[in-house]
């Protein structure tokens, strides 16, 4: 048995390439109303979406709010005249049907399982989250799903590891390693539960801040060796 009986693992970037069905699901909903993608568009859209998200990691509005939030500004931003509630609807859908892995996820998950309870732990909109990964071929190796969505807490709130760890009994907290991309959602609210947590970090930043994890890695193959 290794050191860790429990592993919780975030999704988007971690294992799955959320930059790729993003990218995919804004030009597919873009051309269904008949307007052009472009980078630009793109770009915009990720700064607007990001800086909504960084507000909902630190408590601020409800995943319903960021949704139609992110289009109306994206819309008034690029000038285009659409209804961003009606938007967001396709663009979700579109979004569900885009289950990308990052390299090696398959291959490591295939094999950490049989060491490890995996769970994912993901802020997101559950009906993508839980489309995407009954699509990625991922779910033979995983025991469990906790999404934001469905808990009302996000990452790095508290409450959200409490209702996580409810589930795992007895099993001590030495004994779970978190493991993500995120410092301000998965490090740090991993370290504010008292777990172990992996930094995932694979354009290697230097830049940590305060924060500082208790393995950092820049592949997820590196798993192996923890």
């Amino acid at each position: 048995m290794g050191k860790y009986s429990v592993m919780l693992l975030d999704a988007d970037g971690t294992l799955f390439d959320y930059d790729k069905a993003e990218r995919n699901a804004l030009r597919d909903t873009l051309q269904l109303y008949g307007f052009e993608f472009s980078e630009k568009a793109l770009r915009q859209y990720r700064q607007i979406n990001g800086e909504l998200w960084k507000q909902f990691e630190r408590g601020e509005g409800s995943i319903g709010t960021i949704q139609t939030k992110r289009f109306a500004k994206l819309f008034e931003a690029m000038q285009f005249a659409c209804d961003p509630g009606e938007f967001n609807s396709l663009y979700i859908k579109q979004l569900e049907t885009y289950a990308f892995l990052l390299d090696d996820a398959d291959a490591v998950c295939a094999e950490l399982h049989k060491k490890a309870a995996l769970y994912i732990v993901t802020n997101g909109v559950a009906s993508v989250q839980r489309g995407r990964l009954a699509r990625s071929g991922l779910m033979p190796y995983i025991s469990g799903i906790f999404i934001s969505e469905e808990i009302g807490f996000s990452k790095p709130h508290r409450y959200f590891f409490d209702h996580v760890f409810t589930h795992f009994g007895d099993v001590p907290r030495s004994k779970i390693l978190l493991v993500g991309d995120s410092l301000s959602a998965d490090v740090a609210g991993g370290r504010g539960s008292g777990i172990d947590t992996c930094w995932y970090n694979p354009k290697r930043v230097s830049d940590k801040g305060a924060l500082r994890p208790t393995y950092e890695i820049a592949s997820l193959i590196e798993l192996m060796e923890i």
